[in-house]
């Protein structure tokens, strides 16, 4: 009888004890590892081309061969870079209309 009670005592602890018992550290890969360089939310800084007055163009260039040796996603940028510059100008009051109806820098 004695037996029969430690072995049954044993068979109700055995599944207790799995919890009660402190799992093994994990180990650490670095591939989770937290990034000790540069911040990912910093933008880089952008590269600089030459100067707008650097780049030239003939005079009877038309705006086809303009798209086909720029690209027209490369003008549609520039192009959207033009309008976000001209809209802060008129802003902040540096742009107004002249009697053509065109933005041009307030004197």
């Amino acid at each position: 009888m004695n037996q029969f009670t430690f072995v049954l005592t044993l068979f109700f602890l055995a599944p207790t004890i799995a919890f009660l018992t402190q799992a093994p550290p994990r180990h650490q890969s670095a591939c989770f590892a937290k990034n000790k360089g540069r911040q990912t939310n910093v933008p880089k800084p952008l590269p600089t081309g030459p100067p707008a007055q650097d780049i030239s163009l003939p005079d009877d260039c038309t705006m086809e061969e303009l798209i086909g040796a720029m690209g027209g996603g490369r003008l549609k940028k520039v192009a959207r870079k033009n309008r976000r510059l001209r809209n802060q100008k008129i802003r902040e009051g540096k742009a107004v209309l002249n009697e053509k109806g065109e933005w041009v820098p307030r004197e």
